[in-house]
């Protein structure tokens, strides 16, 4: 007996998420992502490795691939095309503000606004930080052991990292925030921590152990790392360090296909707004943060082409192809 195919159809679905995966700057090593046998994954739960982004609206992608024709004879006339330049940027709108929406709209340095200590002097990315607070015995990405003691409650924002200790090169647990080149004269112990997404909301708090609402991105904490508590995040237009992520835009249609759209890497475009107003009544503005990245090129093992873009349609069951 055989099966009906329906016909092909378009594409109907409510909206892209974004998954979103810092490069490994220090070997140049983007975020690895099979559409064949990862592209079915879990809305909530992706690939190991890969950041929810959430939701994202206004998705533009602009390609440029420099198709230029070559002329033969007289009457000059096209006799094929070469491909001069290869080139894309891709924008979308955050609906929400979040520390990945944040650092993807800022095209800059994004930092953690550590809890201050009192007294302390005043600084535009945040003063001098409260002592951090020790990790005990028996901590995992999703359940952080710090004794009875610790000053935090349910719905606080904390940051799980080493101490700085005046090395230079990649900083932050799971994903490199920033690059120093030259060590200061004093190293902060906390600045790590300001520049780390090793970040989690605390949802519960049983007496000296609180749960994270989601691990942490590093995994199981390691026993030199630390707790800061984070009061909010700034971005700040300064310094040499590019931020680099690989991202994952995912269609899911309602008919059970789905369209993923790869940048296995992507840096900001400078002088692009970081975020936009919309007047929804008069008084009543909607601030949402936006992020616009030009693809930089990868050698694809399949041929050995460089590409800056892979856009997969997984059909949905028993559709004609």
């Amino acid at each position: 007996m055989s099966a009906i195919a329906f016909a092909a159809g378009s594409l109907f679905a409510s909206a892209t998420r974004l998954y979103v995966a810092p490069v490994d700057r220090a070997n140049s090593f983007p975020m690895s992502f099979d559409p064949a046998s990862m592209g079915r994954f879990p809305l909530d739960a992706p690939p190991a490795g890969w950041l929810d982004g959430g939701a994202v609206l206004g998705l533009e992608r602009l390609s440029d691939q420099g198709l230029v024709p070559v002329l033969s004879g007289a009457p000059a006339a096209v006799k094929t095309q070469v491909r001069s330049t290869l080139q894309e940027t891709v924008q979308w709108t955050f609906p929400s503000w979040t520390r990945i929406a944040m650092a993807l709209s800022s095209g800059a340095q994004t930092m953690n606004l550590l809890q201050t200590a009192a007294g302390a002097i005043e600084s535009p990315s945040g003063g001098t930080a409260v002592p951090s607070i020790p990790l005990l015995a028996g901590s995992t990405a999703s359940v952080l052991q710090v004794g009875v003691s610790a000053a935090i409650g349910v719905g606080d924002v904390v940051v799980v990292d080493v101490d700085y200790m005046g090395s230079t090169g990649y900083l932050g647990s799971g994903a490199p925030g920033f690059y120093v080149q030259t060590a200061p004269e004093v190293p902060d112990p906390h600045y790590t921590r300001r520049m780390s997404f090793n970040v989690g909301l605390v949802a519960d708090v049983t007496g000296g152990a609180i749960t994270l609402a989601q691990p942490l991105l590093a995994g199981v904490p390691t026993s030199a790392m630390k707790v800061d508590l984070v009061r909010g995040f700034v971005d700040r237009a300064a310094g040499g360090f590019v931020p680099e992520w690989s991202a994952l835009l995912m269609t899911e249609g309602v008919q059970g296909d789905r369209l993923l759209v790869h940048y296995p890497r992507l840096q900001p475009v400078g002088g692009s707004s970081a975020e936009s107003a919309t007047q929804l009544a008069p008084g009543v503005d909607r601030w949402r943060p936006q992020a616009k990245f030009r693809a930089l090129p990868v050698t694809d093992p399949n041929g050995g082409d460089a590409a800056v873009c892979f856009r997969t349609y997984l059909p949905a069951p028993m559709r004609a192809v």
